[in-house]
């Protein structure tokens, strides 16, 4: 089992012994960094807990620099995101890890969530190129597919965070999936029991809907958006369009990432610099003049200035 080591117990640092040079800066800009977000601390134990797991072939002290060598990337992906970032990635982990969807749905959100403090939260987000990356992706594959009216544009967006799967590292899915959360304020206020029946007809497919029609109807009554056991069908099909929209911005995200990555032009910095899209081809011609047609209208947004000077 890894030692916890460094300022603060529990967070299962390698043996400080293997360390190479600088360990005490790493430790300590790790410290900074999980001071800052502290729900990160238990993913920390985690990840090296399972890397470990995976390299117990190696020699002990193999083991120990390789686990050192992965706090020294980690920590320089952290530090590279936007604060806002770092703790939204802390708070999905945690979640996705102690809870199911249905249990987080009904989870009450801070006091201090609210549309105006969604802005605040998305225009820091949206600082970041990768961010306004994910943005475009979102305005170009995914709200095109949300076509039923009566459910509003931050309930798919809400649904669509809530059923994210959590992954550690900044990928283009994580991206696109932390744009989502500050763009679903609306979704935020709805009532636990809403936001649980709302998730739950979420992931229905149309054989869910050929039971008794009593159940149906209370997860009806659940919802604020007046649907009836008759606009189920229509509910599902227009859920499955969502997710399919999602996975094609994230897919449309990693291919313009790697064409970004191949051009290698300017310095990519932030979460640009970190975002993973290994094995993405790269973007057609079309889909990056389709980038900097939106770069170019959203050019008040800082993170698009940066994104528009690699293109």
């Amino acid at each position: 089992m890894t030692r916890p080591l460094g300022p603060k117990a529990g967070s299962g640092y390698p043996d400080l012994s293997a360390c190479p040079d600088g360990c005490a800066d790493l430790l300590d800009r790790w410290e900074t960094v999980l001071g800052r977000a502290p729900r990160l601390r238990p993913w920390l134990a985690q990840m090296l807990a399972r890397r470990r797991l995976l390299l117990q072939e190696s020699a002990g002290a193999e083991i120990e620099r390789t686990l050192w060598r992965e706090l020294s990337r980690w920590l320089r992906d952290f530090e590279a995101l936007p604060q806002f970032a770092v703790s939204a990635i802390a708070t999905t982990l945690q979640e996705s890890e102690q809870r199911p969807r249905t249990e987080r749905a009904a989870e009450p959100r801070a006091a201090g969530e609210s549309p105006e403090r969604a802005v605040s939260d998305m225009e820091t987000l949206l600082s970041d190129p990768a961010f306004a990356l994910a943005f475009h992706c979102i305005e170009s594959r995914l709200r095109p597919q949300l076509a039923l009216s009566r459910v509003p544009e931050s309930a798919w967006f809400g649904l669509l965070h809530a059923s994210a799967p959590a992954r550690p590292l900044l990928t283009p899915d994580v991206a696109v999936a932390l744009v989502l959360r500050v763009l679903s304020a609306g979704w935020a206020q709805l009532t636990p029991a809403s936001r649980t029946a709302a998730l739950r007809l979420f992931h229905a497919t149309p054989s869910d809907l050929r039971g008794p029609i009593e159940p149906l109807r209370r997860l009806c009554d659940a919802l604020p958006w007046g649907l009836a056991p008759a606009d189920l069908p229509e509910f599902v099909a227009a859920s499955a369009r969502a997710r399919a929209g999602l996975a094609d911005a994230a897919g449309l995200c990693a291919r313009i990432v790697a064409s970004v990555a191949r051009a290698g032009r300017g310095t990519r910095r932030g979460g640009l610099a970190i975002l993973e899209a290994s094995g993405a081809h790269p973007a057609a011609p079309d889909e990056m003049a389709e980038l900097g047609e939106t770069a170019r209208k959203y050019l008040n947004m800082p993170g698009f200035r940066r994104l528009l000077a690699l293109l």
